[in-house]
């Protein structure tokens, strides 16, 4: 019986060992969330001035980290998916709501607070406000 008596004390070590390590907590702002951005006037494209379409972006926030993929379709829309010419959207979320995001050459800030927010950048409609809102719980 003396034989078994290390490798039971190695295992009950093990456990207490596992017990102790902390557990993963989700930062207040992780999840999922969609950037609502409304339609715009005053680009300026070969054909004259054009209006910017509204725009609704996913985005998933993961231990402060901004995940998601971002691509332009034919008619010059921004959608969210990964496809051969996405680009990947990066950023961070500090933990007082400050956002700060990169998706190709646009970089946008903003505050996060609660379950909503605000977000801006500017692009080729010049500046744009858009609001942030949590998805689900």
């Amino acid at each position: 019986m003396a034989r078994y008596l290390p490798t039971l004390t190695t295992i009950t070590a093990m456990t207490f060992a596992v017990i102790a390590l902390p557990a993963y907590a989700a930062g207040p702002f992780d999840g999922n969330w969609v950037i609502d951005a409304p339609g715009v006037g005053g680009a300026i494209g070969a054909e004259g001035e054009y209006m910017c379409p509204a725009l609704r972006l996913p985005f998933q926030v993961s231990d402060g980290q901004v995940i998601g993929d971002l691509h332009r379709t034919a008619t010059g829309t921004i959608e969210a998916g990964k496809t051969s010419n996405s680009a990947p959207v990066t950023g961070s979320v500090s933990p007082d709501g400050s956002v700060n995001v990169t998706w190709q050459n646009f970089h946008a800030t903003g505050k996060l607070s609660g379950a909503s927010g605000t977000v801006g950048w500017a692009g080729e409609c010049g500046p744009r406000t858009a609001t942030a809102s949590k998805v689900g719980g």
